[in-house]
């Protein structure tokens, strides 16, 4: 028999959170859910709608074995996720929403306005039409003597009780949008394992020298070879002030941030011409420079950018220039070597590593030691590149949870 008003607290209101909402929501008819939905900030979604800024990347296109393994040592783990709300289930998924997509020449997904805010409105409203409860300027403080949850609401303490709870918190990325990471101590004090909360997706610092920093901050280096711990990729990144940032980088970043973190540095490797092989590099340089200076040299033989070219200048003896032998400049060129300090600091990644361990949760993601409290999202101990797996995950880890929690309910129902 069904037992009327379950209530269902998900604190967060991301795509985690929203995710699990929709899904929830749309059995209460049936189970008698009521699902609510607590957000510190005035409004939802925020970071949704930062990612979107640039071109809502919502997924990948490339075949799920593949996309699986783009969780590294977590894949085994997110692949019931995955099975759950695939990437095809996200595209169809968004084409209900009235947002239809489409494959970039990368093999990303975007929607076809490349905007965020026309889906979040279209979800908004769905998801109030199934009924869920939203309840904004809520800052979650954690849970008071009798199991009630707490939160902090117009300058008052607000106790709910909850037959269940999710938790869809986010990292430590874009603070200023709500996931600040204040749910650690929260989660600690209760016994919970988290490992250390950590910069993905993430740049790097580089001691460049001040003329170097001063003139090309900003600068892209284009269509540039990458090459770290047997990786090899092609992309680009930029140079900043203080390193380098940008979607190569964020591809490698979770094992150069390792790298780092054990040594202290990383030595990565760049081919400025990955077009060419060495030998064809080594035959360019040698044509006759005719008078001209070592940086025309470079433009006219090898059509080298300024920035790459400010790079060598970074590593060879300015001094020595005219004795570099075309042979040997060409094996700087094709594996150029780009020292790299410590990670920039987590609030200028694009997400965060680290979070509640998955040795902490059941097969359903509910925390062992607390039963009705379950995790999803970023705040799990889990990364991803940039390119669609970061949203994809988190909000299948939403479906799944929603599962978890339906079932756990109906459980406890017949129990």
């Amino acid at each position: 028999m069904q037992s009327p008003n379950k209530h269902i607290a998900i604190i967060g209101g991301g795509p985690a959170g929203l995710m699990a909402a929709e899904k929830l929501s749309a059995l209460s008819s049936s189970t008698g859910f009521s699902v609510h939905v607590y957000e510190r900030k005035p409004s939802l979604a925020r970071k949704l709608l930062m990612a979107g800024r640039g071109g809502l990347n919502i997924t990948h296109s490339e075949d799920i074995e593949a996309f699986t393994q783009r969780y590294g040592t977590r894949a085994d783990i997110i692949a019931p996720l995955l099975s759950a709300f695939s990437p095809e289930h996200m595209r169809d998924w968004c084409a209900g929403l009235g947002a239809e997509t489409f494959i970039g020449t990368s093999g990303r997904v975007f929607p076809k306005s490349f905007k965020a805010s026309p889906l979040l409105r279209a979800w908004i409203a769905r998801l109030e039409g199934q009924g869920v409860v939203f309840h904004l300027n809520h800052n979650w403080l954690g849970w008071d003597d009798t199991g009630q949850l707490t939160f902090e609401h117009a300058g008052a303490q607000k106790k709910v009780r909850a037959d269940a709870t999710m938790l869809a918190l986010g990292g430590t990325s874009w603070p200023r949008l709500g996931s600040d990471g204040s749910w650690v101590n929260i989660l600690e004090e209760q016994g919970v394992e988290i490992a250390p909360l950590m910069p993905a997706n993430c740049g790097f610092h580089v001691d460049w020298s001040t003329v170097f920093a001063q003139r090309y901050q900003g600068a892209p280096i284009k269509s540039v070879g990458l090459t770290f711990a047997g990786t090899v990729l092609r992309g680009e990144f930029v140079i900043s002030e203080q390193g380098v940032e940008g979607s190569a980088i964020y591809a490698l970043s979770s094992v150069l941030r390792e790298t780092v973190m054990a040594k202290g540095g990383a030595d990565l490797v760049l081919d400025l011409k990955p077009d060419l092989t060495q030998e064809e590099v080594t035959q360019r340089l040698s044509k006759p420079r005719a008078g001209a200076t070592f940086t025309n040299h470079l433009r006219k033989t090898l059509k080298l950018s300024d920035v790459a070219i400010g790079l060598l200048y970074e590593t060879l003896d300015r001094t020595r220039l005219n004795t570099y032998g075309a042979a040997d400049l060409a094996v700087v060129i094709k594996a150029y070597r780009l020292k790299l300090g410590a990670p920039f600091l987590i609030d200028r990644a694009i997400s965060s590593a680290g979070g509640v361990t998955f040795e902490a949760l059941d097969t359903g993601f509910m925390l062992k030691n607390k039963a009705g409290v379950f995790v999803a999202g970023e705040m799990l101990d889990w990364e991803a590149p940039t390119g669609g797996y970061l949203l994809q995950a988190t909000m299948a880890s939403g479906v799944y949870v929603a599962q978890s929690i339906a079932q756990y309910l109906l459980a406890s129902q017949q129990s």
